[in-house]
C-alpha cells in the first residue's frame, strides 16, 4: 500500500534514503571507483582504496534495468588488483590509482599483459585499460615499484 497509510513508525522516509546514499556513493563511486555510463553501453571501474585499507568489496550493483555489476578492489604489497563482474551487456574500462610518482613495472588484463591509458589526476595516476564488451570477468593487476 501507499507509504502515507502505514503507520508513522513503519514508514521509509527520506532520511533513511538519503543516508544510505551518504554511505553508499563514497564507498561505490570514490573508493570503488564505479562510474556507469549506460546511455553509452559504458562503465568504468577505476578504484582507489583509503591508504590504510588493503581491500574492499561490493556485490550486485544495479546499474540500470539490466546490468549489475560486482566488484573487488585489493593492494598487495606493490600490487594492485581490481576484479570486475558485469552481468548485461556493457564495455568495461577497468583500473587502479596508483600513487602520484610511482614506476609502473607491468599491467597484465585476466593474466595477459597489456598497454594502458595512464591519466594523471588529483587522486594520482590512473591506470585505463579497456576490458571489452559483455558480461563475464575481468582482472586487472598493476604491479609498481
Amino acid at each position: 500500500g501507499a507509504n502515507i497509510d502505514r503507520l508513522f513508525t513503519e514508514r521509509s522516509m527520506v532520511l533513511q534514503a538519503w543516508g544510505a546514499y551518504g554511505v553508499l556513493w563514497p564507498v561505490v563511486h570514490q573508493w570503488l571507483g564505479v562510474s556507469p555510463d549506460l546511455g553509452r553501453g559504458r562503465l568504468t571501474v577505476v578504484p582507489q582504496l583509503p591508504p590504510d585499507q588493503r581491500t574492499g568489496s561490493v556485490k550486485r550493483v544495479r546499474l540500470g534495468e539490466q546490468v549489475s555489476v560486482d566488484v573487488t578492489a585489493r593492494r598487495q604489497g606493490d600490487s594492485y588488483l581490481t576484479e570486475v563482474r558485469r552481468r548485461g551487456d556493457v564495455r568495461l574500462t577497468i583500473g587502479a590509482v596508483v600513487p602520484r610518482g610511482a614506476e609502473i613495472r607491468s599491467i597484465r588484463l585476466n593474466g595477459k599483459r597489456v598497454e594502458a591509458h595512464l591519466v594523471r589526476t588529483a587522486r594520482g595516476l590512473e591506470v585505463q585499460v579497456p576490458a571489452g564488451r559483455g558480461s563475464g570477468v575481468s582482472e586487472l593487476r598493476v604491479t609498481v615499484r
